[in-house]
């Protein structure tokens, strides 16, 4: 129990104890860095966070771990230099894969036909990793009860399921 107890006290201290120094600098980067990142979003757009693409959804994951390491690390400066390139890059991804078909390739995902006319498409279901019990929960939503009221279920690109009804 003793062991128990000192690893938990381990794990909840942090390195050199709990200062003020420490928490003020925790408080501070996180509010700075949440503006920092509001910032951001206003300015490259609200597509900068959302995920939208796979890239989109590495570069949210990649993001959350600067802001992370500016908010428990030395320096907020490095981290938010970071995420600015990180930013830009995904601007101008973004704005290659609209001019580009090529680079909508690469790093877009194309949307998928699931059900067609009242009838599943078993082979893109396969494909698409997507289960049936995943576009009823869509069809539910859309608030339809029968496949074939559906003229049209896609998986689209950000991996929302969009139903169309007849």
């Amino acid at each position: 129990m003793d062991l128990l107890w000192s690893t938990l006290l381990e794990l909840l201290t942090p390195e050199g104890g709990w200062r003020t120094s420490l928490v003020l600098r925790i408080v501070l980067s996180t509010t700075l860095l949440f503006g920092y990142v509001v910032l951001l979003a206003r300015t490259f757009g609200a597509r900068t966070f959302a995920t939208f693409t796979s890239y989109d959804f590495l570069t949210n994951i990649a993001a959350g771990s600067l802001v992370a390491s500016a908010i428990l690390g030395r320096s907020v400066v490095e981290s938010g230099l970071s995420l600015l390139v990180l930013v830009l890059l995904q601007a101008g991804v973004s704005a290659w894969s609209a001019r580009s078909r090529r680079a909508r390739r690469a790093f877009d995902n194309e949307p998928a036909v699931l059900v067609e006319r009242g009838q599943w498409q078993d082979a893109t279901l396969r494909r698409t990793r997507v289960s049936r019990a995943m576009v009823e929960q869509a069809m539910r939503a859309a608030g339809v009860l029968e496949l074939g009221e559906v003229r049209f279920a896609v998986l689209e690109s950000g991996g929302g399921i969009s139903v169309v009804t007849r």
